[in-house]
């Protein structure tokens, strides 16, 4: 492939990324952070997020968002992800 056709793959490749719109999906909001910890995802029990103040006065919290591996889901007591048969009833 010679120099322009790699230009031109490139430039259409960029074109179809800004053309393209996610549909638009009714999206929950995780709750804001109040307090420092690790807190389960309420819309996806495969994800989790952390709470953390780096200022240590209990007013300004840091959050990140985790995904838990494949086929495993956050087990909010045990604070890490295990298989679903490891999840309370």
């Amino acid at each position: 492939m010679n120099r322009m056709h790699r230009i031109a793959a490139v430039a259409l490749l960029a074109l179809a990324g800004f053309a393209y719109s996610a549909p638009a999906q009714a999206v929950a909001e995780v709750p804001a952070c109040t307090q420092e910890g690790f807190f389960p995802n309420p819309e996806d029990q495969s994800k989790f997020y952390r709470c953390v103040d780096f200022g240590g006065e209990g007013t300004e919290f840091t959050r990140f968002d985790f995904q838990c591996g494949p086929g495993t889901l956050y087990h909010p007591e045990l604070v890490t992800c295990v298989h679903p048969w490891q999840m309370p009833q």
